[in-house]
């Protein structure tokens, strides 16, 4: 019986392998460095600022740059700050003060809340939610800082929607990214950069089910893999393998064709375990019928009996 299991264990090692090794790329091909992006960042309405002038607690603030971009501090006129870096901000606080106010003032300015640029990642990832949008950042980064994919449910593309403004119009622009060309390829041109307002939606993967019923160990519907082949011997060892009173000669496999039109084939699977004839894919929505004893006849299959235990079948997922 361990010879049904051990091709299938190691080709599901490799999925999940292969799975986890996305997440790890998403971490190696990150540029997020925080410090940096802090320094580069462009302050915009919303923002709060902690600023310092050090020796003189009464002339420090901590303000929110207003609609229009200004800031407001004792002795100075509203300073207009978007646009600027905190640095730049330091420099301008710094040489108002040094006007009339302070001889050789200390200033420093740091970024508390990042309000102003955002974007949002949602869908299967770890930490879905809004994310400032700090510096330059891509796709692959905004991944990152949402914890990378969820690995459970994850499909195969993001899609980055934007909505921007052109010649007055407001118009929006939709971006469909392979992940795993991105990832495991690492093609530049599809680590997109962001922008304020954009929105990441990670897919979720469409399940594609097969059902294993009748005499196995452990009946019910199963996730066929994404995209290796999964042989027919291998879908009834994931099923547990045959119980003692199963009839392996006497198999049915019902499968629907491109129409919609159900056939039931009669499946030798005794020949098909001893070589004796081709081992074949297992396609989505096959359901696999492995009959007992009690079990004389196909007429198990037309009675309608096969579907309806596959629908009430257990749902697994991949092998772990």
């Amino acid at each position: 019986m361990f010879r049904w299991y051990l091709p299938f264990l190691l080709t599901a090692c490799f999925w999940n392998v292969f799975s986890q090794d996305l997440n790890d790329r998403v971490q190696q091909l990150t540029t997020i460095d925080k410090q940096q992006i802090e320094q580069d960042y462009r302050i915009g309405p919303g923002d709060v600022l902690e600023i310092l002038v050090f020796g003189e607690e009464g002339l420090s603030r901590t303000v929110r740059v207003a609609a229009d971009g200004t800031v407001t501090l004792p002795f100075l006129d509203s300073l207009k700050v978007a646009g600027m870096t905190a640095l730049e901000v330091e420099s301008l606080v710094k040489q108002g003060l040094s006007r009339d106010v302070i001889r050789d003032p200390q200033v420093s300015v740091f970024i508390k809340e990042y309000r102003s640029q955002s974007v949002f990642v949602l869908g299967a990832v770890q930490r879905p939610g809004e994310y400032q949008l700090v510096g330059s950042l891509h796709l692959i980064d905004a991944l990152a800082m949402a914890g990378g994919l969820d690995l459970e449910t994850a499909g195969e593309k993001a899609v980055v929607q934007r909505t921007f403004i052109e010649n007055g119009v407001e118009r929006s622009d939709v971006v469909q990214v392979n992940l795993k060309t991105l990832l495991d390829a690492g093609d530049a041109s599809l680590n997109l950069r962001l922008h304020p307002g954009d929105v990441v939606q990670v897919s979720e993967k469409v399940l594609q089910l097969y059902y294993v019923v009748g005499e196995v160990n452990r009946p019910g519907a199963f996730q066929l893999p994404g995209d290796q082949a999964l042989l027919l011997t291998q879908a009834v060892a994931w099923a547990g393998g045959t119980m003692k009173t199963a009839e392996s000669e006497k198999g049915l496999l019902v499968r629907y064709d491109e129409n919609g039109q159900r056939q039931e084939i009669a499946v030798n699977f005794e020949d098909i375990i001893k070589g004796r004839r081709p081992d074949f894919t297992v396609q989505a929505n096959d359901v696999i019928f492995i009959p007992g004893s009690k079990f004389k006849t196909l007429g198990y299959g037309l009675l309608g009996v096969i579907p309806q235990a596959a629908q009430n079948a257990a749902v697994y997922g991949p092998l772990r």
